[in-house]
């Protein structure tokens, strides 16, 4: 078995069957396939926040570890696509850090304007605790909740 399939069985073990599929024959099969999973996962509620993080998980080892190959196929198959819906913008904050994603901008950019790629980076920031977009509260400091 490759690294790269071996790799994507120990980390997102429940899609083993897509995984070990025989059409799933190279690493970018793999991630168009692992994609659309992930997608389908950040429309769901409750957030399988675990799930998805274990899919970073597995674009990390694939960006680092893995042959050009491999590596590519991460970058065009998965990295790339991380801003294309709202429910995949709102769990970005709650599974990398936003360091990491500012490392993705020009390959984001190459499908999405610097607008959409500035929004999705604002959602990092208001996902931090104690912030607070919204105008400051005009209660009065002695108001007791």
């Amino acid at each position: 078995m490759s690294a790269w399939r071996r790799e994507a069985s120990d980390r997102l073990p429940e899609l083993q069957p897509l995984i070990a599929s025989r059409e799933v024959d190279n690493p970018i099969m793999l991630w168009i396939e692992l994609n659309m999973v992930f997608e389908k996962a950040c429309d769901q509620v409750p957030l399988p926040v675990d799930q998805l993080r274990r899919f970073w998980s597995y674009c990390e080892w694939c960006l680092e570890h893995g042959s050009e190959d491999v590596m590519t196929a991460a970058a065009l198959g998965f990295c790339e696509h991380l801003i294309d819906t709202d429910a995949r913008v709102a769990a970005l904050p709650l599974i990398m850090p936003q360091t990491r994603f500012e490392e993705f901008r020009g390959i984001l950019l190459y499908h999405n304007d610097e607008a959409k790629y500035l929004a999705a980076l604002e959602r990092f920031t208001a996902h931090k605790p104690g912030h607070n977009k919204s105008a400051r509260s005009t209660r009065s400091p002695s108001a007791v909740d």
